[in-house]
């Protein structure tokens, strides 16, 4: 990853928009990303939701019991000049989203849309 790239991964400006349930990032470079919260939840890259995944693509007739993970969020910090925290109304805040990989991950037309079809606004 080259130097320019790295620097085209800083947000210039983040915002949790509740209401529309997104995270918006205005990147350094001028380009905006919106992440659905829902689908932020679902990849949450903590090890205990790494290890859920772990054990439901093991066992997929296992029943879930009780509601799912919310994505309804609360609050949000910066982890160093690197990644955001989110946290959830749950209490889960164990998730760090690191700005390359949300960068990587845009959603937008122009990056290749990759949020799942099951995630993404109507």
């Amino acid at each position: 990853m080259s130097m320019t790239q790295v620097a085209t991964h800083r947000p210039q400006k983040l915002a949790v928009d509740r209401e529309a349930g997104l995270l918006r990032i205005q990147w350094v470079d001028g380009h905006a990303s919106d992440f659905r919260l829902a689908w932020l939840r679902a990849v949450c890259p903590c090890a205990t939701c790494a290890e859920a995944k772990r054990t439901a693509d093991a066992d997929p007739l296992r029943l879930a019991v009780g509601p799912g993970p919310s994505a309804a969020v609360t609050g949000a910090e910066l982890v160093g000049n690197y990644a955001l925290r989110i946290i959830w109304a749950d209490g889960h805040d164990g998730g760090i989203y690191g700005f390359s990989g949300l960068r990587a991950s845009c959603p937008c037309a122009e990056c290749g849309g990759i949020e799942p079809d099951h995630l993404r606004a109507e």
